[in-house]
């Protein structure tokens, strides 16, 4: 009996490791004629269970620095429920906020060396901005699983340890909008179908302020 039990907990971190596998794919975008795609990278892919609840992640912390005017990384994906710090790394100061509808929030003024956090409880892509300087912008893409992915330059991405079953695959664009197919995960992993995004009609229009009004208030810089 004690062999047997033995050799169960030696064969057990085998079996569990089995029943995961890596998904994979690969994202394009379809662009107007003449236009190069530059920012595979800021695409988000997330693998969402359709036989079970969301899950969110309180206690995980991630950063979106404020570097030279802009957002390092532009684009940070977290599991819903994590904290997203913003720490100022710019000799002067910013606003961070988002007037996202059910995920706003106003960091107010802070200078360098400080840092601001809020979490990001509902799902979906957050708008992020600054409202001093008009150019800066980003996205929190907040998503309901542990299973998510960036591509690289050349818009492959890789979710590792995806336990077998049956899944709905979004990949998201902030300029391909989103795309959602369902995938069945067998326990060795798969090659998803490429997915393209259409971003033909995506035009770059200016966002407003933390006040809805343009960039005109005393202090406010336009670039």
């Amino acid at each position: 009996m004690l062999l047997t039990r033995a050799v169960l907990l030696l064969l057990l971190p085998v079996a569990i490791g089995v029943a995961q596998g890596a998904v994979s794919g690969r994202v394009t975008l379809l662009e107007k004629p003449g236009q190069k795609t530059t920012d595979l990278e800021t695409a988000v892919i997330w693998l969402e269970p359709v036989t079970s609840s969301p899950s969110r992640a309180p206690g995980t912390k991630v950063q979106v620095a404020m570097r030279a005017r802009q957002f390092s990384p532009r684009v940070r994906v977290v599991q819903a429920g994590a904290t997203v710090e913003f720490p100022n790394q710019d000799p002067f100061s910013h606003n961070i906020f988002s007037s996202a509808p059910g995920s706003s929030f106003d960091l107010g003024l802070y200078g360098r060396g400080q840092t601001k956090s809020q979490v990001f409880a509902k799902t979906g892509p957050v708008p992020i901005y600054c409202d001093i300087h008009a150019k800066m912008s980003a996205f929190v893409v907040a998503v309901p699983t542990p299973w998510f992915a960036q591509p690289g330059a050349d818009g492959r991405w890789t979710v590792p340890k995806v336990p077998a079953g049956t899944y709905r695959l979004h990949v998201w664009h902030e300029r391909g909008g989103v795309d959602t197919s369902s995938l069945a995960v067998p326990a060795a992993g798969i090659e998803a179908s490429a997915v393209q995004l259409d971003a033909r009609g995506y035009t770059d229009a200016a966002h407003k302020d933390k006040f809805g009004g343009n960039y005109t208030r005393p202090g406010q810089i336009r670039y």
